[in-house]
């Protein structure tokens, strides 16, 4: 089975996340084939729709992943993955559009922060529930850029989630439709309406906007990450992943 499927729509790529059994995890082979996707999205297309099969569009990193690890050397290539993957998305010189199909989770919430626009299909709902089993989420580094100190204090509690509607009114969704074929006609509409601002000036928009946030954080990013890569090893993470993954 393909676990990243590609499908070309009206000049767009749609990379669809296609795990719906482990509601849309992001593996590491699901990680490093949706990363090839959305670039050559970027590179062949005039935009790139990132959408999710089943009933969720991501439940986030792959916790029966993590929990195997047994070396930081295989820890630190899976984040190393998720950092690439969003890398990619942030530097698309082609607009990309989320259509969020369902709920999102932990890192498919994060992942939201990097993409032009977000589509949400009414009911889904967004979360970082992470912290409940010991994994830091990567939204302190740049939850005070998107939200403001105030709002990202909410992400210390474990249980925080948000509706479609507070995620509009957070700024993180941009428009609400009412199933995924609206959102797919939706995500289109956006591509050619991004994609009429003249390139040179789309590019500098971005770089300024998204990418520069990267940079701006890159130092505690990369510490983020090796700290996360770290954590996934120790002994009460791997019990408080057990404990999930029994039920």
């Amino acid at each position: 089975m393909n676990i990243v499927i590609t499908a070309p729509m009206e000049d767009a790529l749609i990379v669809k996340l296609n795990r719906p059994e482990k509601r849309n995890a992001f593996s590491l082979e699901l990680t490093l084939r949706a990363k090839d996707a959305v670039a050559l999205g970027c590179r062949d297309y005039r935009g790139v729709i990132i959408t999710g099969e089943g009933r969720n569009f991501s439940a986030g990193l792959d916790l029966a992943e993590i929990y195997g690890f047994k070396t930081i050397d295989e820890s630190r290539r899976y984040f190393s993955a998720i950092r690439d993957l969003v890398i990619t998305i942030a530097k698309c010189e082609r607009p990309v559009i989320a259509l969020v199909n369902g709920s999102a989770y932990g890192f498919a919430t994060e992942l939201l922060y990097f993409v032009d626009q977000v589509v949400a299909v009414r009911g889904s709902e967004f979360s970082l529930p992470g912290i409940r089993y010991g994994l830091v989420p990567v939204t302190p580094a740049f939850a005070p850029y998107l939200f403001g100190i105030l709002r990202s204090r909410f992400f210390l509690d474990r249980d925080f989630r948000l509706s479609t509607d507070d995620a509009v009114a957070w700024g993180l969704v941009h428009r609400v439709v009412g199933d995924v074929n609206d959102g797919l006609k939706t995500s289109l509409e956006l591509i050619n309406k991004i994609g009429s601002v003249p390139h040179g000036v789309y590019s500098i928009i971005k770089k300024l906007m998204i990418s520069s946030m990267i940079n701006e954080v890159s130092n505690r990013w990369d510490e983020l990450l090796n700290t996360l890569a770290e954590e996934s090893l120790k002994p009460e993470v791997k019990a408080r992943l057990e404990e999930f993954l029994k039920k």
